[in-house]
């Protein structure tokens, strides 16, 4: 059952929080930065648990993937290879949870429709632009990537079929793919040029798409 007024508070306080951390990230206030991000990411999961998530398959296994990104948001404060790497490999959690709810209400066999080469191409687009700054990482980004795209194509699959109320398959889909080009926000910071405008489109893409993945728990 959903407390509706909680989840609203909750999606608030995550607004919030991610405006804080975007003003912590141009005045490169790191501690404010940190407990900004941890805020965040703690409002997110608020409203997982106020939409009822831990009350069905479904909702747990969002609930899972969504504790994986926190995790991987903490993970991600760090600077260097080593916090790159356990970032990337919480949020890879994170998308086999994402999968796993995604298959509670679609068979995984009926996911691969004409829409899947849509995340393909773009991945595929991403993944030339990154090569020549990836590095060591070029083997760990393409299977992220390849993760990444069946996430989205089955995040699609419930609204594309109609296997799933509505308003809960549109919120999965546009949260997975709004999370997707957040990637590209965090990738650019990472490999091709650090500066505060990533933060300032990729935190919002990022957190909105993750409290739609909760929101989608509600129905």
């Amino acid at each position: 059952m959903t407390d509706t007024a909680t989840a609203v508070g909750a999606s608030i306080f995550c607004a919030a929080s991610v405006m804080a951390l975007i003003a912590a990230e141009w005045r490169g206030d790191r501690r404010a930065r940190r407990w900004a991000k941890i805020a965040a990411a703690s409002g997110f999961l608020m409203v997982a648990v106020a939409c009822g998530a831990p009350g069905g398959d479904y909702g747990r296994r969002i609930l899972i993937g969504l504790a994986f990104g926190a995790a991987g948001d903490l993970a991600l404060l760090g600077h260097g290879a080593g916090p790159l790497a356990a970032g990337m490999g919480l949020f890879a959690c994170g998308h086999v949870s994402y999968l796993a709810a995604c298959a509670v209400r679609v068979a995984p066999d009926e996911w691969v429709r004409a829409w899947a080469a849509a995340p393909v191409l773009l991945a595929l687009g991403v993944l030339r632009w990154l090569w020549p700054y990836l590095g060591a990482f070029r083997v760990p980004v393409v299977c992220y990537m390849a993760l990444f795209c069946a996430t989205v194509t089955a995040a699609w699959s419930p609204l594309l079929t109609g296997a799933a109320p509505l308003g809960s398959s549109l919120l999965l889909a546009t949260g997975v793919t709004s999370f997707f080009f957040s990637d590209v926000a965090v990738a650019r910071q990472r490999f091709v040029q650090q500066t505060p405008w990533n933060k300032t489109w990729g935190l919002p893409l990022y957190f909105g798409g993750q409290l739609l993945i909760a929101w989608s728990a509600a129905s």
